[in-house]
């Protein structure tokens, strides 16, 4: 049998369901140790979670019967996932956890150890840390914060927007995204600031490269140019 889709199929079910179960904990999530920003490494989050993992397992492995023989083995902090079948690992993955109190948007991880594709569970806490929201996404669909972000001065840590995430009620099919889409954002971002007069030392520096890409090129230099850049 070919394990080579294994991760692709399941994360986000096993994503979801995780969450669905988190949020049925309430007593547990009160009673374990946060950080304002991001899970703790050292609080019961990442434990909870991979407990809560533990049992969706159980939940959806009847939808992917050619994986029920596999063994999940969970490991803190986030959720680390090894998929085994006896002492053969058949496959890694990993399910990141984010928490913020009152806030829907933080930073994310840097971007040269970020794997875009890899599902999210982000769990809001109101300021009484009596109410708890979940929500699930692949990173690629919670990076930004508005439609004018700004790239950092060193490496970048794109921000995780809970407001972005999929309802843990609501499915999410896995899609698969280069390791660089996330510059995208940050282009487009540019062009908003620009287009509306925004005032930005970043804005002018981009300005001052379009202006000047415009006055050196020559129309001959642009379309063969044109024809090299990636889509």
């Amino acid at each position: 049998m070919s394990y080579d889709l294994l991760w692709e199929k399941v994360c986000m079910p096993l994503a979801q369901k995780t969450a669905q179960i988190l949020v049925t904990k309430k007593d547990a999530l009160k009673n374990i140790k946060w950080t304002d920003g991001e899970s703790n490494t050292d609080s019961g989050f990442s434990t909870l979670a991979c407990e809560s993992c533990k049992e969706a397992w159980e939940h959806i492995k009847d939808v992917f019967p050619e994986y029920k023989d596999l063994y999940l083995k969970l490991e803190t902090p986030d959720i680390n996932i090894s998929f085994s079948k006896g002492s053969e690992i058949i496959t890694k993955g990993k399910i990141e956890l984010k928490s913020s109190k009152g806030k829907g948007v933080i930073p994310g991880s840097t971007i040269g150890s970020l794997d875009i594709n890899e599902p999210v569970i982000f769990c809001l806490r109101n300021e009484s840390g009596e109410t708890f929201d979940f929500r699930y996404h692949q990173y690629h669909s919670c990076i930004g914060e508005t439609d004018r972000d700004m790239f950092q001065d060193r490496t970048p840590r794109p921000r995780v927007n809970f407001h972005k995430m999929m309802d843990i009620a609501r499915s999410v099919e896995y899609n698969q995204k280069e390791t660089g889409d996330w510059v995208e954002h940050y282009a487009k971002c540019a062009l908003v600031r620009i287009k509306t007069q925004s005032k930005s030392w970043q804005d002018d520096l981009v300005t001052k490269i379009v202006n000047l890409f415009i006055k050196e090129t020559s129309i001959e230099d642009f379309i063969k140019m044109k024809s090299t850049i990636p889509d």
